[in-house]
C-alpha cells in the first residue's frame, strides 16, 4: 500500500477577535450603555440576556451578531446606522480606516 506524504503544517490565521480593532466595537457597546444611564443588569434585562454576557460583550469575549448590535443600539436608544458611524470614526481617529465604501 502506497502513503501520501505527510502535510506540512500549517499556520492558523489570527481570529479576527484578537484584532485590535475590536476593542473599539466594545468600548462603543460600553459607552452607549453608560451613556443611556443603564447598568450591564438593566440592559441585560433589556436584552433578555444575562448579565454576563453584556460584560463579555464589552470587553471582547464575546462577538455580537448584526442583529444583536442592532438589538443592542436600539435599547440604547440609537441606530446601527449610529453605531456603525462611531465605530468608522473611533477607528479613523486611531488611524485605522475601515475598508472604503462600495460603489453601487
Amino acid at each position: 500500500m502506497h502513503r501520501l506524504p505527510p502535510k506540512p503544517p500549517q499556520t492558523t490565521a489570527r481570529k479576527s477577535h484578537s484584532r485590535p480593532e475590536y476593542a473599539v466595537i466594545g468600548e462603543t457597546l460600553r459607552a452607549y450603555r453608560v451613556t443611556a444611564g443603564l447598568t450591564q443588569v438593566d440592559l441585560a434585562r433589556r436584552l433578555g440576556r444575562s448579565q454576563n454576557f453584556i460584560s463579555q460583550a464589552e470587553t471582547g469575549q464575546k462577538r455580537l451578531d448584526g442583529l444583536q448590535l442592532l438589538d443592542w443600539s436600539h435599547a440604547c436608544g440609537h441606530t446601527l446606522q449610529d453605531f456603525g458611524k462611531e465605530v468608522e470614526g473611533q477607528l479613523g481617529s486611531l488611524g485605522k480606516p475601515g475598508r472604503p465604501a462600495r460603489r453601487r
